[in-house]
């Protein structure tokens, strides 16, 4: 029932519509020079502002001109020139109107457009009152500034389309393990970006850089590994800077959606870091890995994720040499998660690179084999590794949670 209530009503609308827009008006006036001398063969334009429409007319022997089938609806500007006239403007018109004389003052005859005539409105309401209104020169210069800015924008447009096109080619190689293709194309997409500040598009790049590298390093290609992650670092540096300048506002500090894309480029720039300190040596990586992990884990709000990421933070100091540093994030993990099998399996293996911690090693890997299923291959190496430490050594046999040393026999 509703509904057929509302097409009839439409109906009467789209009516009165048609029925407004049938009728005509008539938009007419005089133009003359400073002499008051009528103004032959002017050209006069009736350029309709509210919606897209002209109406070109000239004036006749006696500067008069007119036209009589302009729309009576909507406002009028007129945009009149004459050969040796400096141009000149009315606008605010409506038909059927008195329009007084219009007087043209001697210059060089050029025709004004209606962006013209909109940028010296908005100039003069910028202005003070009785302020001048603009010269001939300055409405020039003022179309040749609004060209170029206009051109700026069409060349920027240009650029920006381009560019979606290479960052949309690398999202799609990227999704289907095309590293080498992705890292092209997001590479372009950076070098098309107008302001470098693109941050999506960088740290994109960033996580193809390192992938591309991973690929490289298993293949034994590791000059141009080393290159890939060290230009992922550099990307996903500049993508953090990038997003913590933009969460910089107020508004937008808490906005969740800025928060996982920064958590993501932070946790990027320890990736490759992590990678250039581990396999290649590189101690100063070290550090920006284990406080871009730190970093990470401060701002993600996923458990799951702050789990993998306190446990990378660890391993790219264990692997990187760090071993007190590792040590003591093993056992910060540890503490507020004593189950946690990746950490007691790492933290007994990193005890056993000391003689002095082999105790340690043995008890924490005693309290892994009491922890871990026994469908988990490591349950197996920490039982040799224990039975290594015990040949020999002056150390004590683990004791067992459930109730037994892990060298004492069972009885038949």
């Amino acid at each position: 029932m509703r509904i057929r209530n509302i097409v009839p009503a439409f109906a009467v609308c789209a009516l009165l519509v048609i029925s407004a827009l049938a009728q005509t008006g008539r938009i007419e006036g005089d133009i003359k020079n400073e002499k008051g001398e009528p103004i032959v063969g002017a050209d006069v334009v009736i350029v309709r502002t509210d919606i897209k429409g002209e109406y070109p007319v000239k004036t006749d022997k006696k500067g008069h001109y007119l036209h009589a089938g302009v729309p009576f609806v909507g406002t009028y500007t007129l945009l009149i020139s004459a050969p040796g006239y400096r141009p000149d403007y009315i606008a605010g018109l409506r038909p059927d109107r008195p329009i007084d004389p219009i007087t043209l003052h001697e210059g060089d005859g050029s025709k004004l457009t209606i962006e013209q005539v909109r940028q010296a409105q908005a100039s003069a309401k910028q202005q003070p009152a009785g302020a001048k209104p603009m010269s001939e020169a300055e409405m020039k210069k003022q179309q040749e500034e609004y060209n170029k800015k206009k051109k700026e924008i069409e060349d920027y447009k240009s650029k920006f389309d381009e560019m979606k096109k290479h960052f949309d080619a690398g999202r799609e190689m990227l999704a289907k393990n095309d590293y080498n293709g992705a890292a092209t194309e997001l590479n372009e997409a950076v070098k098309l970006d107008p302001d470098q500040n693109q941050h999506v598009i960088i740290g994109t790049l960033a996580i193809a850089l390192y992938n591309k590298g991973v690929t490289e390093i298993n293949a034994g290609q590791k000059d141009p590994a080393k290159q890939d992650f060290t230009d992922s670092a550099a990307m996903a540096t500049k993508a953090v800077t990038l997003m913590k300048t933009t969460m910089s506002d107020p508004a937008k500090a808490n906005d969740p959606a800025l928060k996982k894309n920064l958590a993501q480029y932070v946790r990027s720039q320890g990736d490759a870091n992590a990678i250039l300190a581990t396999k290649f040596g590189d101690a100063a990586a070290a550090d920006v890995a284990a406080t871009a992990y730190k970093e990470a884990i401060n701002i993600t709000d996923d458990p799951a994720d702050k789990k993998k990421l306190l446990l990378k933070r660890a391993g790219t100091l264990r692997d990187a040499s760090r071993t007190d540093e590792a040590i003591a994030a093993y056992k910060d993990i540890l503490q507020s998660d004593p189950d946690n099998l990746e950490a007691l399996y790492s933290l007994g293996t990193t005890y056993a690179g000391n003689e002095k911690t082999w105790q340690d090693s043995a008890n924490t890997l005693q309290v892994f084999v009491d922890k871990a299923p026994d469908n988990d291959p490591r349950k197996a190496e920490a039982k040799a590794v224990i039975g290594e430490l015990l040949k020999g050594n002056n150390i004590q046999p683990p004791k067992s949670e459930k109730g037994s040393s892990s060298t004492r026999k069972k009885k038949p």
